[in-house]
């Protein structure tokens, strides 16, 4: 009999099983990171030297521009390139992608490379845009990557 059961009712364990995952789903997303607000963060930034890292891909940044002196390294390429991000691990970093959906995970890798600070910005771009705050619109991709020194040549003068 409860065989019978379980196979005339497998849509509705299947439905039940579904809820649940979506109830947890949250939970398990969250990441390494405290979720922060618009106003939490802007606070953390000016008082905290926070520095806001954009992990969005290139179709994103073209689409939606960048947030003024945020570091943007993208997600696919955030373990290796980790340590360019502050001087010290100890500086604030607040996370942000399109809606936050992604930050999260990205917040996770960055307390593995030893960041002790990690925030992630609740609602991503979207929510610093519907705030008023400044995004600034980039032509290239180019120019919203993070500006790296090149090294200086030097002239060399042979002694004779």
């Amino acid at each position: 009999m409860s065989q019978e059961f379980l196979i005339q009712n497998s849509w509705l364990i299947a439905l039940a099983f579904g809820s649940g995952l979506m109830l947890i789903w949250p939970l398990l997303t969250k990441g390494g990171g405290t979720r922060l607000t618009v106003p939490q963060a802007t606070l953390l930034i000016n008082q905290k030297k926070a520095v806001l890292v954009d992990i969005r891909d290139d179709d994103f940044v073209k689409n939606s521009g960048v947030v003024p002196n945020s570091k943007r390294i993208a997600i696919k390429d955030l373990k290796e390139k980790a340590g360019t991000l502050a001087k010290t691990k100890e500086t604030p970093l607040i996370v942000l992608c399109q809606t936050g959906a992604r930050s999260g995970a990205a917040a996770t890798v960055l307390k593995a490379a030893g960041y002790t600070d990690v925030f992630v910005l609740d609602g991503g771009l979207n929510a610093w845009k519907e705030a008023g705050l400044p995004v600034k619109k980039v032509q290239d991709v180019a120019e919203a990557a993070p500006k790296t020194k090149t090294p200086k040549a030097t002239k060399q003068v042979s002694k004779s």
